[in-house]
């Protein structure tokens, strides 16, 4: 394959003026980074937690699990098409280890995700009566000794946290990463999976499930001092479990180095610098804005010829096995693909 092939082949899946969005799989989807749409998605990831964070932090106590989850979707659906519509630090590191975001973006996200939530909780300590910055526990969106069941351990609060989180993400994942993915429906699954979760779960830990709901309070209130690294070391270990439980089902995603690099025949610093900015190389730009959706045929028939390489390997092994067993040769005409065999 040539150098400008790859380049000729992303050419076709781009619209002037607009980065490639697969609207089958929405949380995987970015911005290049050298797209002046890349400061649209920044500014939607910061709204949406914000927002998400008003709407959750202010739920009432018999309520917060509706709230909460229907607050999630609706901001999922508002961002998704523009920056993934993670909302959620918990997310945004676990697609980029599993090789599905880039890390660049990753960052910048997560460091916006908590600011979003920052400001979410600052402005309802202006909004909610009897609330103010720095009145310590019982603030409007804390997780702290006063949403914790009191029977609860430590460990407890960690597992239950880890356990939600997974569910979480395991549903980001099903719906919104692999493919087939469920298109426009996922955000109101991914609202439903934290429905389920703070139902249950919620009512011994105020259901978190994101490391920015925990930290916003926290920075604005000064709640929950004691638990804050609890929640989101547990959040963390959940976006690495869900992560690895989707590489063992369904493999790493496209931005993974290993992976780019047999996928489009990168060299390895290509590869690495594909999976840091999300860009491929200049040799493979046409527009300057391709991210890797724009060389999702050329993955797909990478996947598929994996595949046909490993059926054959299977066949052939089966094949020995039969060899060695009933003394029966399989063998194929070096010219056509018809089999025979005979009897040894």
């Amino acid at each position: 394959m040539s150098a400008s092939e790859p380049a000729q082949k992303a050419s076709t899946h781009m619209q002037d003026g607009h980065d490639t969005v697969d609207r089958d799989t929405v949380f995987a989807n970015y911005k290049s980074v050298f797209s002046r749409q890349f400061a649209v998605s920044l500014a939607v990831e910061f709204i949406g937690t914000m927002f998400f964070q008003i709407l959750g932090g202010s739920a009432a106590k018999d309520m917060g699990a509706f709230v909460n989850a229907f607050a999630l979707a609706v901001w999922i659906y508002v961002a998704a098409n523009i920056s993934g519509g993670h909302l959620n630090p918990a997310v945004s590191f676990s697609t980029c280890v599993c090789g599905f975001y880039p890390l660049l973006h990753t960052i910048i996200y997560v460091i916006l995700q908590i600011c979003g939530a920052i400001c979410g909780a600052w402005a309802l300590s202006g909004l909610v009566p009897g609330a103010s910055a720095g009145m310590g526990d019982g603030g409007p969106g804390c997780f702290d000794s006063t949403v914790i069941s009191s029977e609860l351990t430590g460990k407890q609060v960690f597992w239950w946290e880890c356990l939600m989180t997974f569910t979480l993400i395991s549903c980001v994942y099903a719906c919104g990463v692999a493919k087939p993915g469920h298109g426009s429906h996922t955000p109101l699954a991914v609202g439903l999976s934290l429905f389920a979760c703070a139902a249950s779960g919620g009512q011994y830990t105020g259901g978190a499930l994101n490391p920015a709901r925990v930290l916003g309070p926290f920075v604005v209130f000064d709640c929950g001092e004691d638990w804050a690294g609890l929640y989101v070391g547990a959040q963390a270990l959940a976006a690495v479990f869900a992560m690895s439980v989707f590489a063992f089902v369904s493999g790493l995603g496209p931005l993974n180095p290993r992976m780019s690099k047999n996928a489009l025949g990168l060299s390895w610093p290509e590869a690495m610098f594909l999976w840091i900015t999300g860009s491929p190389p200049s040799r493979m730009q046409v527009t300057g804005k391709e991210n890797i959706s724009d060389f999702r045929v050329q993955i797909k028939n990478y996947h598929r010829d994996k595949n046909v390489r490993s059926e054959g390997e299977k066949k052939n092994g089966v094949a020995s096995w039969l060899e060695g067993l009933v003394g029966i040769k399989q063998f194929k005409h070096l010219e056509g693909d018809s089999e025979s065999s005979e009897i040894a």
